[in-house]
């Protein structure tokens, strides 16, 4: 069963439209639990279906990466809260590329918005079965070090154990921390917080 607000997604969808419900949103559809943002990956018009769909939704816009052409469409809740829907378009060629590129394989499964199938390269649907956190490859925590600080935080809200090569590749990429920007690492220390 879909949350409303993807189906009134669904419907301001071009019928033409090769489009993905990406990352924490399917995971979180697994496990039965309502996903507070969806990401959305397609292989072209990331910011222009973002805005399409923020028009439609009389919600507001805003092009979060020119370069990789990413779209965000900001909903404020009837609370104040907000859920932010992004558009992007692959990591690469297609869509499994874009899956592999991902941090956690738990995070790599896709589902098409057309037909409701899922894509699931790296086998997270069984991962998420197993309650098991593994890194999509062995370069996943050193390709964004902010990665590490992510596993620790899924792992303890979703009660998931981390695989052991993943702690371990998670021990090798510690020192690669300084790489990533203060507001990067500030966001997921609060996340951890929350």
């Amino acid at each position: 069963l879909l949350p409303p607000l993807l189906e009134r997604i669904k419907n301001f969808l071009p019928l033409e439209q090769e489009i993905y419900l990406v990352g924490g949103a399917v995971r979180d559809l697994l496990l039965s639990r309502l996903s507070p943002d969806l990401d959305f990956a397609l292989p072209s018009n990331g910011i222009s279906l973002a805005r399409k769909i923020a028009n439609s939704l009389d919600a507001d816009f805003l092009a979060l990466d020119d370069e990789r052409d990413t779209g965000r469409v900001v909903i404020t809740n009837e609370d104040g809260s907000h859920t932010f829907i992004d558009f992007a378009t692959y990591r690469g060629a297609t869509l499994e590329e874009d899956l592999r590129a991902r941090d956690f394989t738990i995070n790599a499964i896709a589902l098409n918005l057309r037909d409701n199938t899922i894509v699931d390269p790296l086998d997270g649907a069984k991962d998420i079965r197993a309650r098991v956190l593994r890194a999509c490859s062995p370069t996943s925590l050193a390709d964004d070090p902010v990665r590490i600080l992510r596993g620790v935080r899924l792992a303890a809200a979703l009660s998931f154990t981390i695989d052991k090569s993943t702690r371990e590749w998670m021990k090798q990429s510690a020192d690669q921390i300084v790489r990533i920007s203060a507001e990067r690492l500030r966001d997921e220390v609060f996340k951890i917080l929350q």
